[in-house]
């Protein structure tokens, strides 16, 4: 029965693999089509769907964070004693944290860059 158990707990592993893998970040956020404008001639508009796009995403990329240490804290020390899955789970919410501070940090250039164009703010 040990040996079930064992088995099992490894099994459980390769799904949490699979998250971990499906963690990076999408440089894939803004439609190409409004990348290509902001590439070309950007205008008010252009920035602010931007930053609406990056500050969605942020949030994502936070509330999934939010759910893996959820659930890393409720697996048992019994069910998980040499702490995979618990680990794994940190992991990739370890990983998302960082990735939501950079698409906040994309989300405020683009709110400033709309407002210096439309005449709001001074360009530094």
């Amino acid at each position: 029965m040990r040996l079930n158990k064992a088995i099992i707990r490894s099994l459980a592993i390769v799904p949490l693999l699979g998250i971990l893998a499906l963690t990076g970040c999408s440089s894939s956020v803004l439609p190409e089509t409004l990348e290509a404008k902001l590439a070309s001639s950007p205008t008010v508009e252009d920035h602010l769907a931007a930053a609406m796009l990056y500050e969605k995403k942020a949030r994502e990329l936070d509330a999934e964070a939010v759910k893996y240490e959820a659930a890393a804290s409720k697996i048992d020390p019994s069910e998980d004693p040499k702490g995979f899955q618990r680990g794994a789970l940190t992991m990739a919410a370890e990983k998302k944290r960082p990735d939501a501070k950079g698409m906040q940090k994309l989300y405020a250039l683009h709110f400033r860059q709309s407002n210096v164009l439309h005449g709001k703010v001074q360009p530094e």
